[in-house]
């Protein structure tokens, strides 16, 4: 009888140390988290001025406002600072994928707030903070 009741308790500690192995185990797998390019891709409509729109289409930026028939395009590029002459050497510090520059009109936008269906981008020049939300 003392040894099966040893052998129980040898069998429940031992069970007990796998368990904690796999519980204490830190995972290596990758999180599902988009990509901030990944996130503005669509069509995004003012908040404040619903006449303006902004379309992403892969590394493509389109706008267009009070009901202009075509869009204004322009490849962007999202990066860790401004790439464009007039805000490159701002002296902020840089932050990974949170700035918008269009190196051919020379502008730049701070990514805020991306989500799913709001986006929030600071215009660079001004400091003026434009919103926008997801068009289905």
């Amino acid at each position: 009888m003392k040894n099966i009741f040893i052998a129980l308790s040898i069998c429940f500690c031992f069970s007990q140390a796998i368990g904690q192995s796999k519980v204490n185990k830190p995972t290596t797998e990758k999180k599902n988290v988009a990509s901030v390019n990944e996130l503005i891709q669509g069509k995004w409509q003012s908040i404040d001025d619903k006449r303006n729109f902004l379309m992403f289409d892969k590394n493509e930026r389109k706008e267009s406002s009070d009901g202009m028939k075509t869009w204004d395009k322009e490849a962007f590029v999202i990066s860790n600072k401004c790439l464009n002459e007039s805000d490159k050497d701002n002296g902020l510090e840089l932050e990974k994928d949170k700035y918008m520059s269009c190196k051919e009109s020379d502008l730049c936008w701070y990514i805020d707030f991306p989500s799913k269906d709001f986006l929030t981008l600071t215009y660079m020049a001004r400091g003026n903070t434009l919103k926008y939300k997801r068009v289905k």
